[in-house]
């Protein structure tokens, strides 16, 4: 039996309605400044496909929909907060697991 390894963008495709972390990584970034490849860039994306992925996913339908959602200053600084202690708890739960390399 051989496992394939699920590319970001089939991931994406796979779950249309399934709003994951890395979506909502793009998501607070592209807020800030519209610029897809740079959200894409700073919500972890490698370099060399940003350009593509930031593309790809302003058009994901959970984007478009969270896009359509007027965000004042107020709730952009709530969202980072909330990835902000996402990240944190994904660090905890990584070294309960022995898992701090991955």
């Amino acid at each position: 039996m051989r496992i394939r390894q699920v590319g970001f963008s089939q991931r994406l495709k796979a779950h249309k309605k399934l709003l994951t972390l890395e979506t909502l990584k793009f998501i607070v970034e592209y807020l800030k400044d519209g610029d897809a490849r740079m959200a894409a860039l700073r919500s972890g994306v490698p370099e060399n496909y940003a350009s593509k992925q930031g593309s790809w996913l302003k058009k994901h339908p959970i984007v478009l929909a969270a896009l359509e959602t007027e965000v004042d200053p107020r709730e952009q600084l709530r969202l980072e907060k909330a990835i902000a202690e996402i990240n944190r708890q994904m660090e905890t739960c990584k070294e309960i697991l022995g898992l701090q390399e991955y």
